[in-house]
């Protein structure tokens, strides 16, 4: 009889269990060493059960309850943030200038570095800006379902590195083409794209949907050429968005070439 799967204490073992058993698939539960473990009777569907149990652990993952929240911090810090500015700003109606990159002046049109070494945190603060409730919304739950991802897989350090070189990178970019007035995650949630994709390809299968990746550059794409202004929609950072995405690629890179180091290290 063959281990099929360990189980993760983090997610209930009831609904694989209950699955098997109207699969009429011959098992057994084993604790062994503080873990169960799931054994099979026949060997050749094993490999369709650990897709299965790899299936039903990210299903859940993305779940907003208490225990996810805990599993990501870095993750749930982000969002909470974005939501208390959110209220402090009103949406971006009072008090922006707090978290600006830049000194803003409208007559004449220009902008103005703030000064000292204390006005450093301004060159992440504008993700935290949304301007419209469908803003907030999209950009929370697209940080939710890949910064999650990637909290888990890479690891809390390497993520709390991953999004502040996102955000500075997507926000200096942003920055030097439109002036300071623009703010939003959606910079990092696309150097999230490029760092999703790269390890997906090279590392191991997320469960990130081919759709989203081809869905984001068409979206890229749109707000390059111009199509949503020019019809009179919204305006869109779309400098923040290749500055994340190329910078999250380079993230990637450097990433994999970590990895490779420490796996010869270890051998």
């Amino acid at each position: 009889m063959p281990l099929a799967i360990v189980f993760d204490p983090a997610f209930a073992i009831e609904p694989v269990i209950d699955e098997l058993v109207r699969q009429n698939v011959a098992h057994s539960v084993v604790e062994n060493d503080h873990q169960l473990e799931l054994w099979v009777d026949d060997p050749a569907l094993v490999p369709g059960i650990e897709q299965y149990y790899q299936a039903y652990c990210r299903s859940h993952q993305h779940a907003l309850n208490i225990g996810n929240l805990k599993r990501v911090p870095v993750t749930t810090l982000v969002l909470c943030l974005t939501l208390l500015v959110a209220l402090i700003t009103q949406l971006g109606e009072h008090h922006i200038e707090w978290f600006l990159m830049a000194q803003m002046q409208y007559y004449p049109r220009d902008w103005y570095l703030y000064e000292g070494v204390q006005n450093i945190w301004r060159c992440i603060t504008p993700i935290f800006l949304h301007f419209s409730i469908e803003h907030l919304i999209f950009n929370g739950l697209t940080f939710w379902y890949l910064g999650g991802l990637l909290e888990r897989v890479t690891g809390r350090l390497y993520f709390i590195v991953l999004v502040l070189v996102l955000a500075v990178a997507g926000n200096v970019s942003q920055l030097l083409v439109s002036g300071p007035l623009f703010g939003g995650l959606s910079g990092v949630v696309y150097g999230f794209i490029g760092m999703a994709f790269i390890y997906q390809l090279k590392v191991i299968n997320l469960g990130i949907p081919k759709g989203l990746f081809y869905l984001s550059i068409g979206w890229l794409v749109l707000g390059i050429s111009g199509v949503f202004s020019a019809m009179g929609l919204f305006n869109v950072a779309n400098a923040a968005h290749v500055g994340g995405l190329v910078s999250g690629l380079v993230m990637a890179v450097l990433y994999l070439a970590w990895l490779k180091v420490k796996v010869k290290n270890e051998y």
